[in-house]
């Protein structure tokens, strides 16, 4: 593994101590279990239902990915663990339960706006995919690793929210761009950082792309070709004759 150069690394923690980085935080989580527990509100859960899908669409992502990256170190020695559950960051555990906890009072009386809520779900989306894809180049992994966990990080809530209310992810659903957007993003940080481009810039750039490329998909309708069999089209020229 190759680990980031010394300069790298005071250049990672000054732009994480930013306030505005802790404000992004913030937001990317609370609008994460909006739209978690917002789904979950659809198909009428319970409290409980509701606090629990919400959480686990914010916090989701960033969970699968640190409990695969379990056993390894960081460059200051101390080993992974599941970010919400020590430190300060447990503080996003409790903004995601009482986002949730919110949400099951106000849909009682507000529906919620769905294209708004769909606009920060992106934003989410791609905050955490960068949050993912930085993390794991900090620890020193492969770069196609570290596009893996930052896709990882940015879609796997989101699948377990849809699992969850009894969806299809949007991940596989025919055509949709969702973790090819997280893909675009998390490839774009990790080249712009083997080119020595400043990591704040590199950050910054890389989620306004995976933001981008997800809502143009939205409101432009663009698909990826799905698969389509060559018998049933062979059969579908024989009924037709």
């Amino acid at each position: 593994m190759t680990l980031p150069l010394a300069n790298t690394l005071q250049e990672i923690q000054s732009f994480d101590e930013h306030i505005l980085f802790y404000c992004c935080c913030t937001f990317a989580t609370i609008v994460g279990a909006l739209a978690g527990a917002s789904a979950s509100s659809r198909v009428r859960m319970d409290m409980f239902g509701i606090i629990a899908c919400g959480t686990v669409a914010s916090l989701g992502g960033g969970t699968v990915r640190d409990v695969l990256l379990s056993g390894m170190t960081r460059p200051n020695g101390a080993n992974v663990t599941v970010f919400w559950m020590s430190g300060g960051d447990v503080d996003f555990f409790y903004q995601a339960v009482i986002t949730s906890l919110v949400v099951f009072f106000v849909t009682r009386f507000i529906k919620p706006p769905v294209g708004t809520i769909r606009v920060a779900d992106a934003f989410s989306m791609a905050f955490f995919t960068l949050l993912g894809t930085a993390k794991v180049h900090w620890i020193g992994c492969d770069p196609a690793i570290s596009i893996a966990m930052g896709v990882c990080t940015g879609v796997a809530g989101g699948v377990l929210r849809d699992i969850l209310t009894g969806n299809v992810p949007y991940v596989f659903r025919p055509g949709e761009i969702y973790a090819t957007a997280s893909f675009a993003g998390s490839a774009l940080f990790v080249l712009l950082m083997q080119f020595d481009c400043p990591y704040a810039l590199s950050f910054i750039v890389s989620v306004a792309v995976v933001f981008i490329v997800r809502m143009a998909s939205i409101y432009h309708d663009w698909k990826l070709p799905s698969y389509r069999p060559l018998i049933d089209n062979v059969r579908r020229q024989d009924d037709a004759e």
